[in-house]
């Protein structure tokens, strides 16, 4: 069933076409990803679908009243709230059903009529379907995945962090349930483990998600559906991002063929019409091709990538020798974050460091950088290395400087021209040199820091979150470069499909630091091969003693709810909607029947157990 659907969309700003007769559908419970390069036009193309932007013409249509949830702060009501008082809110009108559900089950005290009795059962039913008895555990899970402990349950919201307040939003959202779920870049300043849990939550969602995002992972994992948004236009690809890219390639060679087979055909008529288009018994026969040439619906080749980045980075000294040594070392400030790291690094080696935020992560790579001193243990670069850090705050520049006064000042002996080159090998050409840096957006600032870095030639990389700020298309370019390069790499990152296709070694940061060989997806498996290990030694008894006892418990367990429900059921009986109705009553005997069947099968099987013992 259709939840959304828009039809021939139009939109111009300041005079620029953004959309172009835009058309796409969204059906209950699909997981759709909208993709494209910053500045095509896919937050305005959310706005629209809000209702915060009209479009110059065309059709946005929600159907049979869905509920929409936008993530944005302003699902937030209010900060002087607590945490656990603005997560309650969603849960309202339970909370009033579980206010008068009490006050009618005190009213039983006094009053044991059947119509009490009735209005309380009433009562209790609305309660249950609302999903009375599971929203305190809704509230907690989600708070906790979230990366919210008990005790900040009374904290008063605008206490929290910009960052926090987001997860709080987000957590709220979810608990709203809409039949729509709008996320733009819901994987930002996330840690990992929370991404992981939320593409699992999302994946089972029962509503429809529409997710912007340059997380190919993250798209890996919950979408099936993606539209891409590229040159004022829409298409629509089936599958997740690893069968977009294989489909997006297929489609270019295919329409590459059709665009072939028409010039081919154009260029014959144009050949007929510039040999006889003057001769008096040709010239008729000349005309009716010119009329057949413009009447040809003309195939445009698109671009087959719209990314022209070329950064080459090379090494002085790339070397299989081990160029750092990590002895006991132990990080932090005034108390230790980690403790005990030993690690030796090759100097071909890629190692990405990964965990949660707080973990040291960045104190790690500073103490690398000689800012923050060990508090014990030791680390050696076993070789005179020249360092080329990236800075995820890209705050190393001058705002008011040009790009050209930018390379220039770092590089005086440099001509204009081959400053001009350099800037061109990131997309910086023409007038764009003459950009200040204060007006560059953060995927501009991620490009000329990774220039820099190229042009000072280092003997090792240091990396702090380098996709963040960036598009799919130059995150496929960033993931090239520094894959290819032949030196070694440290890096910090939150990008699993980076970390993927670059790391060699991955360093996980928790109370402590895990070493594993290989990239992310050898790491998971990793992880998947411990977990199954320790899972099974969890379950094998020690002894048979051990093991009858476990059978034991759980038969208790089950005699113990039977019981209940036998209870219940017999007190059932005596409700009048039961004994006035024949065909009700004997259904329900009958159901008690196969209750106590159960129990004396159980009861059997307990007493062998102590035979056997």
């Amino acid at each position: 069933m259709n939840l959304l659907r828009i039809n021939n969309l139009n939109k111009t700003f300041g005079g620029n076409v953004l959309f172009d007769n835009i058309s796409l559908e969204i059906n209950s419970n699909e997981k759709v990803a909208l993709i494209g390069r910053n500045g095509v036009g896919k937050t305005t193309l959310i706005k629209m679908i809000l209702n915060e932007i009209t479009p110059d013409s065309g059709e946005i249509f929600i159907f049979r009243q869905a509920k929409v949830g936008y993530l944005s702060q302003k699902i937030i009501e209010s900060t002087e709230n607590t945490l656990i008082d603005e997560c309650l809110i969603p849960f309202k009108d339970i909370i009033r059903i579980e206010k008068e559900l009490h006050q009618l089950a005190l009213n039983l005290e006094s009053d044991h009529s059947e119509l009490a009795l009735k209005r309380y059962s009433d009562k209790e039913h609305e309660f249950l379907i609302n999903g009375g008895y599971d929203y305190l555990t809704k509230v907690d899970m989600l708070l906790t995945r979230f990366g919210f402990k008990k005790e900040e349950y009374e904290r008063i919201i605008e206490s929290f962090s910009g960052g926090e307040k987001t997860r709080i939003a987000f957590a709220k959202l979810l608990m709203l349930e809409p039949d729509l779920l709008i996320l733009d870049e819901p994987t930002n300043h996330m840690d990992i483990e929370i991404i992981e849990w939320l593409e699992d939550y999302l994946k089972s969602y029962r509503g429809a998600v529409l997710i912007i995002t340059h997380d190919k992972y993250f798209i890996n994992k919950v979408v099936r559906k993606i539209y891409e948004i590229d040159n004022q236009s829409i298409e629509v690809y089936h599958g997740n991002y690893d069968e977009y890219e294989v489909e997006k390639i297929n489609r270019y060679d295919l329409l590459l063929k059709k665009y072939e087979k028409q010039q081919k055909q154009i260029a014959h008529l144009q050949s007929f019409v510039d040999r006889f288009r003057y001769k008096a018994t040709k010239a008729k026969s000349a005309q009716d091709r010119i009329k057949k040439i413009n009447r040809i619906d003309r195939i445009e080749l698109p671009n087959r990538t719209t990314n022209h980045l070329n950064i080459n980075f090379k090494t002085k000294r790339p070397t299989n020798a081990y160029i750092l040594e990590l002895n006991d070392l132990s990080i932090g400030y005034d108390k230790p974050l980690i403790s005990n790291i030993n690690m030796k690094m090759r100097g071909f080696e890629k190692v990405g460091i990964i965990g949660n935020n707080g973990t040291g992560k960045t104190t790690l790579i500073k103490t690398f950088l000689g800012e923050v001193l060990p508090l014990s243990g030791e680390y050696n670069f076993l070789k005179e290395m020249k360092i080329g850090y990236f800075d995820q705050n890209l705050s190393n520049f001058n705002p008011d400087l040009t790009l050209m006064e930018t390379i220039h000042g770092i590089y005086p002996s440099k001509t204009l021209y081959e400053v001009r080159s350099d800037l061109a090998k990131v997309e910086f050409t023409g007038e764009d040199v003459f950009k200040k840096v204060k007006v560059l957006s953060g995927g501009e600032l991620v490009k000329l820091q990774i220039l820099l870095l190229m042009l000072s030639r280092p003997d090792i990389l240091i990396l702090d979150e380098p996709t963040n700020h960036l598009d799919i298309d130059s995150k496929n370019v960033i993931e090239d470069i520094f894959d290819e390069y032949d030196g070694p790499i440290i890096f910090i990152s939150h990008d699993r499909y980076f970390i993927n296709k670059v790391a060699s070694k991955i360093i996980k940061l928790d109370t402590e630091a895990h070493i594993y060989e290989g990239n992310y997806e050898e790491y998971l498996k990793y992880l998947e091969k411990q977990e199954t290990s320790k899972e099974k030694i969890k379950q094998r008894p020690k002894n048979l003693f051990e093991y009858n006892e476990k059978i034991k418990k759980k038969l208790s367990k089950q005699i113990s709810d039977l019981e209940v429900d036998l209870k219940e059921l017999h007190q059932s009986l005596f409700l009048s909607d039961i004994y006035t109705d024949v065909e009700k009553y004997r259904s329900q005997e009958q159901v008690i029947k196969e209750k106590e069947e159960e129990l004396e099968s159980l009861y059997l099987k307990m007493e062998e157990l102590d035979i056997l013992e």
